[in-house]
């Protein structure tokens, strides 16, 4: 059955080729969660408090289901990706379990024309790969954001539309953070992808 394209005249980029579903162009790798030199084996399921010494890990089973709940898609008019934290399971306390953890999603969606998607830097940290043998990491880090007046403030989401530079350590709101694989590469597809949505928009 042919398909339709279903075109948004006051927002192109919202535009999809089918009707019914967003084509995933890319899937970049996430980063995966690594412990530091230190931690030779996993934390017994019903004691996962020993988690806190450098030399355990955290539960095998909420480590598998953290990572298999990670993903990053390159679609065609935005990018798509989730950073799982780790919960409570449901349980008999309060309704909530004691001992046992689940993971939660945060699921973020973020399209090519946003105002807030104007720049994407590579905000690993010094020594990346050293450090995180050592001490353990999530991956490389990639920074989306927006900068307007000269560079000296950026876009905020509401009810702050925008914030100084100065508070860029501090304030979520004005920057989208997500842990790949590689930073590099994680940028030339997603920056590559854009280009193609925007171009693509443009013909129609």
């Amino acid at each position: 059955m042919a398909t339709t394209s279903f075109i948004v005249e006051d927002r192109l980029m919202m535009s999809r080729i089918s009707t019914s579903a967003i084509t995933v162009t890319q899937i970049i790798p996430h980063g995966v969660r690594t412990y530091g030199c230190c931690a030779c084996c996993y934390a017994p399921s019903a004691c996962p408090g020993c988690a806190a010494f450098p030399c355990i890990k955290d539960p095998e089973y909420i480590v598998k289901e953290m990572e298999a709940s990670k993903y990053i898609y390159v679609r065609e008019n935005s990018i798509e990706w989730n950073s799982p934290v780790m919960t409570s399971k449901e349980g008999n306390c309060c309704g909530q379990s004691c001992c046992l953890f689940r993971a939660q999603d945060q699921v973020s969606v973020l399209y090519f024309d946003d105002p807030m998607f104007d720049r994407i830097t590579d905000k690993s940290r010094c020594c990346n790969d050293c450090r995180t043998f050592c001490c353990g990491g999530e991956g490389e880090l990639i920074q989306i954001d927006s900068k307007f007046c000269c560079g000296c403030c950026y876009r905020a989401t509401p009810p702050v539309f925008c914030a100084p530079v100065c508070c860029g350590f501090c304030c979520p709101i004005i920057k989208h953070t997500v842990w790949v694989a590689k930073a590099s590469e994680a940028i030339r597809g997603i920056k590559e992808a854009r280009d193609n949505a925007k171009e693509r928009m443009q013909i129609k």
